[in-house]
């Protein structure tokens, strides 16, 4: 029997229960005294729980088996004495050899009726307990392997991202080294912004929007009066947690394919916000549009891990829209489950700790 509180009550109400039922049946065979039925059933059935607890709290190591075997034991000599003196005490004619055989034997019957029902109870508690523990097991490993998914998605985003912007740098050097020499500034904290972001498996808000920002300053020293952009972000969100690198490439997509290659100035803006239980991620650029770029290129790689990455995180729940603006430019909206990034979020700290125990 397991020793926990709920457990031994409720093998005290099942033992009350199954004596009750014995006492019918000894009443139906021996007639009497009801109550004298019931009273010679609960000094078999309680002689045996309160044994199996005295024996689990003086000697907890030994085996449950070994614990119902002399609690059974105990409760058939119990029970037989207990038995013997209220039937001498209720009968002037009682035999006491021929009753006591007859008593063993029910007692007897039952005591093993009710151990065999007990440790049957005990064995599916374990075999529940140890299925519950082989299924925490395979959750783990089954997080385990979606966090290197997650990994080799994200790898192939940042060496893209990188090589990018160290592309610009360097043709910046020769052209106008004053310029080169802010957007090195601008590339100190992005590289310190995209780094932090590799290692970690969720970011917050403030930390996306601030690799953002980085990345945009540099853009905007390479296309000059080119591009203007605007962020904005609600304060309520700025300290929630976001898989790292899934907003910025929606941004470098508007700048590469959407504002870079039109002759005029272009506009992006990034705007984060949330409503009941969605944060709504929009960036939208003034540029050329989807129709005026091959969007197999233009939408490639980027957009493709976006879209892997949310499949996996949030099984379907999350979305990844794409539309052309009437007047020109592309509106690309992420739609991502607040409980789910919760949810994720506790699920990464529970991963961290249990690799930080091992």
């Amino acid at each position: 029997m397991s020793s926990s509180g709920n457990t031994w009550k409720r093998s005290i109400v099942t033992t009350t229960l199954i004596c009750l039922a014995i006492a019918v049946v000894t009443w139906t065979i021996w007639s009497g005294s009801y109550l004298l039925n019931v009273a010679i059933s609960l000094s078999f059935g309680y002689s045996s729980i309160l044994s199996s607890l005295l024996l689990h709290r003086w000697f907890p190591s030994i085996p449950s088996r070994i614990n119902s075997l002399f609690s059974l034991i105990i409760a058939i000599c119990i029970g037989t004495v207990s038995a013997h003196f209220l039937l001498s005490a209720s009968y002037t004619d009682y035999q006491a050899k021929t009753s006591l055989i007859s008593v063993f034997i029910l007692g007897l019957l039952f005591t093993v009726g009710c151990f065999t029902y007990f440790y049957a109870h005990e064995q599916k508690l374990l075999a529940e307990a140890e299925l519950e523990k082989s299924k925490r097991k395979e959750s783990e490993a089954e997080k385990a392997l979606l966090l290197a998914k997650l990994g080799q998605l994200q790898s192939q985003i940042e060496p893209h991202f990188l090589f990018n912007t160290l592309a610009n740098i360097s043709a910046l050097i020769e052209a106008d080294s004053s310029k080169a020499q802010q957007m090195l500034s601008q590339l100190t904290d992005l590289l310190r912004a995209t780094l932090k972001a590799g290692r970690e498996s969720m970011t917050s808000i403030e930390q996306e929007t601030a690799m953002i920002s980085a990345y945009l300053g540099i853009q905007q020293i390479r296309l000059g009066e080119r591009l203007n952009y605007t962020i904005s972000c609600d304060h309520s969100i700025k300290s929630m947690s976001v898989p790292p690198l899934l907003i910025q490439p929606l941004v470098e997509n508007a700048i590469v394919h959407g504002i870079e290659p039109k002759a005029q100035p272009g506009t992006l803006n990034l705007s984060l916000n949330c409503d009941d239980n969605m944060m709504i991620v929009t960036v939208s650029d003034t540029g050329v549009g989807l129709t005026a770029t091959n969007t197999s290129t233009g939408h490639g790689m980027g957009l493709d891990n976006i879209r892997s990455r949310l499949n996996m995180l949030f099984n379907g729940e999350a979305s990844l829209n794409l539309k052309e603006e009437a007047n020109g430019g592309t509106e690309a909206q992420l739609l991502l489950p607040i409980a789910g990034l919760k949810q994720l979020k506790e699920q990464r700290d529970e991963l961290n700790t249990n690799s930080s125990n091992s």
